[in-house]
């Protein structure tokens, strides 16, 4: 049974960590999910609720960390607050309404047309929206080192 529960957990890894490259599925949230699901499954031949705790805290950060990415890489790019609140709605609007695509387009229409509209100049609104793509790096990069990370913890975690 525990062999089983192993290679199962592991495949949700594997689908976890894959569903950081895609918007729309929450590969963290899949990846503790695998985790939950060992531990109720062979409970004390699981991890520690301790690293459970610990495996949710890092997952809860990264997920509010993501949404925020595109923030700070407009901020940090020259963009107006409300540019940056552009990046945000259209982050959200892209991924509602044309998915995938949306999600990496959306958030540079967004803090570039908030730019425009607030009367900066061309190049202010570009580098906002060049600021929305380092954000998105950075997020991506975010999310998938913390998948791999708590993915790895747990199999260093198991006991025996």
């Amino acid at each position: 049974m525990e062999t089983a529960m192993l290679i199962l957990v592991s495949l949700i890894f594997a689908a976890g960590v894959a569903g950081c490259f895609l918007p729309v599925v929450p590969g963290n949230l899949v990846v503790l999910g695998g985790i939950l699901l060992h531990k109720f499954v062979l409970v004390d031949a699981s991890v520690s609720w301790t690293f459970i705790g610990f495996a949710t805290l890092v997952t809860g950060v990264v997920m509010v960390l993501d949404p925020l990415c595109s923030w700070w890489g407009a901020r940090r790019f020259g963009a107006s607050w409300q540019g940056a609140l552009g990046a945000l709605a259209g982050a959200a609007a892209g991924l509602a309404f044309f998915g995938f695509p949306g999600m990496i387009v959306g958030p540079i229409l967004g803090a570039v047309g908030v730019e425009l509209v607030m009367k900066r100049n061309l190049r202010s609104a570009r580098r906002a929206g060049v600021g929305t793509v380092v954000g998105g790096v950075v997020a991506f990069a975010l999310k998938v080192g913390a998948a791999m990370a708590v993915a790895g913890g747990f199999f260093w975690a198991l006991p025996g």
